[in-house]
């Protein structure tokens, strides 16, 4: 007995890359997005991770650090550990944490907490723009829709929360539990057909 609405999707997709950077003080980078036309994907890349490095992460934190170490903690993508911008880190004072293979799901204050508020605000700015505009979200049109979700939830609050919940800030090894870091184990769906199915002859 319950309504179900159903919305058609466009099969004309791009990918599209936004880097997105929290600091421990409850404030965030303006962030990095990334189109198909300066990268081949749409994807990050080495030399994109590097003047990202240079250009944004840098460039928006050094006058917060004062002179003293800057510490960035990152998942393992190989756009983010080239020479350059390893040799470019160790020159301005910047250390580089690396996040644990298959633990950001655990570790990472992004996934854990930022990233699951901004999926919903997206999602429901993109129905909102459909709805006024009667059209998709086009390429020229994701930024703006970008901003609207990414402005409600990335607050201070939830900043904070991706900080504490992962005990980087305050430093806090007791919130990650064992359980949390057990390896996941194998799983495995046997299909069957609903009824019996008569032997081959």
């Amino acid at each position: 007995g319950t309504k179900m609405w159903h919305k058609q999707g466009g099969a004309d997709c791009k990918n599209v890359t936004a880097i997105v950077t929290i600091c421990a003080d409850r404030t965030t980078l303006c962030p990095t997005i990334i189109f198909k036309a300066h990268s081949p994907n749409g994807w990050t890349d080495s030399e994109l991770g590097y003047e990202w490095l240079v250009k944004d992460f840098d460039a928006q934190t050094k006058d917060k650090a004062g002179g003293r170490t800057h510490v960035l903690l990152m998942d393992g993508h190989c756009s983010h550990y080239s020479l350059d911008l390893l040799k470019y880190a160790q020159k301005n004072n910047i250390v580089i944490l690396r996040y644990l293979p298959h633990c950001t799901h655990v570790l990472q204050g992004l996934d854990v907490v930022c990233f699951a508020k901004m999926k919903t605000k997206f999602h429901k700015e993109i129905h909102t723009f459909e709805d006024s505009h009667i059209r998709g979200v086009g390429k020229g049109d994701f930024a703006g829709v970008f901003r609207w979700a990414y402005l409600c939830a990335f607050t201070p609050e939830t900043v904070k929360a991706a900080f504490a919940t992962t005990g980087v800030h305050p430093y806090n090894p007791n919130v990650i539990t064992e359980k949390q870091m057990q390896l996941s184990l194998p799983t495995s769906t046997r299909g069957s057909f609903p009824i019996t199915q008569p032997s081959p002859v």
